[in-house]
């Protein structure tokens, strides 16, 4: 808004050499003013100022909200605090700095800090929250009591005091470098199941290199033990990497590479593999609790090896499963063929037992069609052969009748009419006679004789 009115607030580099007029001091501004005999004074606005020969400066506004105070280092050595919410112009005449600095807010119990007070303090009252100890070195010549405060709390501290900030080292990032004073932290968390990853280089005993990705979990057991190791992750540092130089010592590449992984892992994965650095560990104030393993990577010469290692074995595999498969093809092509002959051969049986059932189905019908036409043919000789003697006894009964009536049977016979009757009975005569018959024997042509001549007597001739 008040850019918009072009009116701008001024501060610290604002400052004009004035001849003689006027300067208006807008309420939320101040400034110093030095006449033409130097003298200063301070005027905060509104205000309407008029000068001579004066020099006029405005000053720099400085506000601290309810978690921050202010830092003010006056001209004469003394140092305030003045703890928010408030406000202060930063005057070159009464001020050398002017800072403004935030609280430390301890959030839970789990949090602490370590204040250090000078020996003209150290009478004074602790907080509740505070335990008085010694810890760590002091820097000034002057002793110094130490205390720790425990949130929650927001410590605001008094100017005499100053909060030790712990600077450990710690590993950069993407490797297993480490740097010294990486960490750099006032509030210490004392809570359960804290954790700290690294990237731990172990060296196989045959010169491969491979880096495991650990985290560890640790309990803070002494605050004092802490403060005075100074830089507990540099030396739990060094143990770690004496516990993987006996580590590796037990590891091939070789197990890496042919997939015995697990093992490895499972080392790591025990905290009795890390003796060196849990002694280190606890003699820093910590303890650690537990070790888990996130995965192995390896060097570029042993990633080599195993990649080589890895297409020879997928080579190898493809090549057995190729193997495998010619072999399967060609049972299955053996099994194919095998029923195929089975299936053949099962064929030609039942082509055989069909044609066997059909011809026995043919001689079946041809005996039954030759039996018919036996039957036929005997039916019809019957018939014939009674026609025959109907006929014969139509003859006999004409001849008896003829002889009964006193005619003479032989003059009949003799006279064209009586041979024209009696000519087929004699033509058939003449056939049972014929040579074709001899195979029914002599008996038979005797019978025939006999027959003959009973006739004729029969028949009076």
């Amino acid at each position: 808004p008040t850019a918009n009115m072009g009116i701008e607030f001024r501060s610290g580099g604002y400052v004009k050499r004035v001849t003689m007029g006027g300067r208006t001091i807008k309420d939320g501004e101040a400034a110093a003013i030095w006449d033409v005999k130097g003298r200063h004074r301070q005027v905060v606005g509104p205000s309407r100022q008029w000068m001579y020969f004066s020099t006029i400066r405005f000053l720099t506004r400085h506000k601290a909200e309810s978690n921050q105070y202010i830092r003010v280092r006056h001209r004469d050595g003394s140092v305030e605090h003045k703890i928010g919410p408030c406000d202060l112009y930063e005057n070159p005449a009464f001020h050398d700095e002017v800072k403004v600095h935030d609280g430390i807010n301890l959030r839970c119990q789990t949090d602490c800090i370590i204040v250090y007070r000078d020996k003209t303090s150290a009478k004074t009252q602790l907080g509740p929250s505070e335990d008085k100890i010694p810890i760590g070195e002091v820097t000034s010549e002057e002793e110094a009591v130490a205390r720790v405060v425990k949130g929650p709390a927001l410590f605001m501290p008094a100017v005499n005091e100053r909060v030790h900030q712990f600077a450990w080292s710690g590993l950069s990032e993407g490797t297993a470098t480490l740097q010294k004073k990486k960490l750099v932290f006032k509030v210490l968390h004392t809570d359960q199941n804290r954790t700290w990853s690294v990237r731990l280089p172990i060296m196989t005993n045959d010169a491969m290199e491979v880096t495991a990705q650990l985290v560890f979990g640790y309990d803070v057991e002494s605050v004092d033990e802490v403060v005075r190791a100074e830089d507990p992750v540099e030396k739990m540092h060094a143990a770690m990497v004496a516990d993987a130089q006996r580590l590796g010592a037990t590891v091939s590449s070789e197990q890496l590479r042919a997939g015995h992984q697990h093992a490895v892992t499972d080392k790591l994965a025990a905290l009795q593999s890390f003796a060196f650095l849990c002694e280190a560990a606890a003699g820093c104030g910590l303890r650690m609790r537990s070790v888990r393993v996130l995965g192995l990577r390896f060097s570029a010469a042993l990633q080599t090896q195993a990649d080589r290692e890895q297409e020879l074995a997928a080579k190898l595999r493809a090549e057995m499963a190729e193997k495998t498969q010619r072999r399967e093809l060609a049972a299955l092509e053996r099994e194919d063929a095998h029923q195929r002959i089975e299936q053949d051969a099962e064929l030609e049986r039942r082509r055989a037992a069909v044609k066997a059932e059909l011809a026995d189905s043919a001689h079946a019908a041809n005996m039954a069609a030759m039996q018919r036409r036996l039957e036929l043919e005997r039916a019809e000789f019957e018939a014939r052969h009674s026609q025959r003697e109907q006929e014969d006894q139509s003859l006999l009964r004409l001849l008896r009748q003829l002889k009964a009536d006193g005619l003479d049977t032989t003059q009949f016979l003799c006279s064209p009419a009586g041979a024209a009757l009696a000519a087929p009975a004699l033509a058939r005569q003449a056939v049972w006679s014929t040579p074709d018959r001899k195979e029914e024997g002599e008996g038979k042509e005797g019978q025939a004789a006999g027959g003959d001549k009973k006739r004729s007597k029969q028949s009076g001739v």
